[in-house]
């Protein structure tokens, strides 16, 4: 109906003003959803629009409007409202049309057509040092669902994960790995304070038993006392000496027992990710921006010597510093130290390079929002390195509290206290966690209700909003009507306020989807179902579907068809399943 309407206006604005100064197919003509029922269904601000270029009163440019619009059986009345918005009154039976478009599209519905245009989304991006926790499954949704919604508007999306494999965090598994390993042989060997305290590394130190034997812990007593020395030097200076002795009486071996542990963690993320329902196509690894090729510079080398032939790089104190403060950030950032280690910064900007050369339409950051302050020193670079700014965008997720019978779950990540993704998934399962992580808005505190996650009651949105898809199921079964016949129906039939207010919603879908994907909003899909799910119960409970009267019947039949299509198409963005029984 929109594009009928479009169409309309179009045709009589070129008719009425189309000249050598004007031409309409230069303005986009906006069709809008009337929020109160007293100024119509549609509503178009063209009038407003044009007002400047044809040098005339808007209310004027409306009238002369709507005198030449023609209605029809599907628009019933034009007025032209306040200061020149041109207001449309449509028919009970056009609201129809929307099922047998529906219908038409089936699992389509919705979708866009390609654009041609790329988008990537980097997100989770958690330190490969252990299992994925509970504080990155609201991350994980989000970016998931957003990648689902994009691809639906019509964008190319590529979803990537940063793998920070570069660093002293890296060395610190790998020893806390080893210690692991050791305790196979040693129960008397005590893990470090700064080590990764969990369990979960006990299983992959079996692995490495299995494979390797005692070849890393055997003649290796040197290490062994270290540990079990009484120390007087503080924490972080012990860890440092303790990597170093490592890394010593392992030789090459330790770059065997480092990417052991890489390969074992990353294993063990990926596994996670996918059943929670998030599938990243591409892992990026922080230490290739390190790697030399064929004599080349790295690509760290070559981000910092991009900023300084634009004079952004200075040194002070042997150290290397970006210039960011000229661009708005509150401080200097250094890039490389004066030890000649470079800064996570300093992979930060090579990395967001790489992203820019790769030759993205849109470039999507998910961060947590203890993130916040990091964004200024990103934008600084990128601008400093002639990239468009305007590309780059970040959208800051905030932290989800677990609550379990009314009280907040305590975690400790440093202690290893915390709970897993993949415990979470076990409890309420992937689909009612990526529910409830994505139901609010992305900049809102979140409170995860585990008890309300698995109850099954119209008070759990994901379940109130499936058991609608199921009895939606549940009646055309019983009905055993064949849905060419439904195609058939007489759309004039469904003139109740319900079914008008129902087939209204489902018009909304497709906007919905594009809206939601372009202002990186996907709980809006939620919000939809839910309301979506609550008006169809309502009919539900009001109404007979299967009827004597067969005609209306049918009709009946199709508009719950078209209720239970979008329903599936909209819970399938999020990544979710619409069962048939329940």
């Amino acid at each position: 109906m929109k594009e009928k309407i479009q169409d309309s206006l179009k045709g009589i604005l070129s008719d009425l003003y189309d000249n050598s100064d004007f031409n309409v197919d230069q303005y986009v003509i906006n069709i809008q959803e009337n929020k109160e029922k007293e100024h119509g269904d549609l509503a178009s601000n063209i009038a407003l629009i044009l007002a400047k270029p044809l040098k005339k009163q808007p209310k004027e440019i409306a009238n002369e409007v709507i005198e030449q619009f023609v209605v029809d059986k599907d628009i019933t009345k034009v007025e032209v409202a306040g200061p020149g918005f041109i207001n449309f009154f449509l028919s009970k039976s056009s609201h129809g049309e929307v099922l047998k478009d529906i219908l038409a599209h089936k699992d389509n519905f919705g979708k866009v057509q390609s654009n041609n245009k790329k988008i990537l989304i980097e997100y989770v991006s958690s330190n490969p040092t252990g299992p994925l926790h509970v504080g990155h499954g609201r991350g994980a949704v989000f970016g998931s669902v957003l990648s689902r919604l994009l691809k639906e508007a019509g964008f190319e999306v590529d979803e990537e994960y940063y793998v920070n494999d570069f660093g002293r965090q890296m060395n610190i598994l790998s020893t806390s790995l080893w210690i692991r390993y050791a305790q196979l042989f040693d129960d008397q060997i005590k893990m470090i304070k700064n080590g990764y305290q969990g369990d979960y590394l006990i299983s992959v130190a079996k692995k490495l038993k299995e494979i390797k034997s005692d070849q890393f812990y055997k003649d290796k007593g040197i290490i062994s006392n270290l540990l079990n020395s009484n120390r007087e030097l503080d924490d972080e200076t012990f860890t440092d000496l303790l990597i170093d002795t490592i890394k010593t009486e392992l030789d090459s071996n330790f770059v065997y027992l480092r990417n052991f542990a890489l390969d074992e963690i990353i294993d063990l993320i990926k596994k996670d990710l996918i059943d929670f329902g998030v599938d990243h196509n591409k892992w990026f690894y922080e230490s290739s921006l390190y790697q030399e090729k064929e004599g080349a510079e790295s690509k760290v080398d070559k981000a910092i010597n991009n900023l300084k032939s634009n004079k952004f790089i200075y040194e002070k104190d042997d150290a290397i510093w970006f210039k960011s403060s000229d661009f708005g950030d509150d401080k200097d950032r250094v890039l490389r130290r004066s030890n000649g280690e470079y800064t996570y910064f300093a992979s930060d900007v090579a990395y967001h390079l790489d992203k820019y050369d790769r030759g993205y339409d849109r470039v999507i950051n998910i961060w947590g929002s203890d993130h916040h302050g990091y964004l200024p020193r990103v934008r600084a670079a990128m601008e400093a390195s002639k990239r468009n700014i305007e590309k780059l965008e970040v959208v800051f997720i905030q932290f989800a509290n677990l609550i379990r019978q009314g009280k907040k779950v305590t975690m400790s990540t440093r202690s290893g206290e915390f709970i897993t993704l993949k415990e979470l998934v076990e409890e309420v399962t992937s689909e009612a966690a990526r529910f409830f992580y994505i139901n609010r808005k992305a900049d809102q505190h979140l409170d995860f209700d585990l008890d309300l996650a698995k109850e099954q009651s119209k008070d759990n949105p994901l379940y109130y909003i499936q058991y609608a898809h199921a009895r939606i199921c549940s009646v055309l079964r019983k009905s055993d009507v064949q849905e060419d016949k439904l195609n058939k129906c007489d759309l004039a039939l469904l003139d109740s306020d319900k079914e008008v207010e129902i087939q209204k919603m489902l018009k909304q879908y497709p906007a919905l989807i594009e809206r939601a994907a372009l202002s990186s909003e996907p709980h809006l899909i939620c919000y939809y179902l839910k309301d979506l799910a609550s008006i169809f119960h309502s009919y539900y409970n009001s109404e007979k579907f299967l009827v004597e009267n067969q005609d209306l019947m049918n009709s009946r039949l199709y508009l719950l068809t078209g209720v239970k299509q979008v329903i599936s198409n909209g819970l399938s963005v999020l990544g979710i399943s619409a069962p048939q029984e329940m």
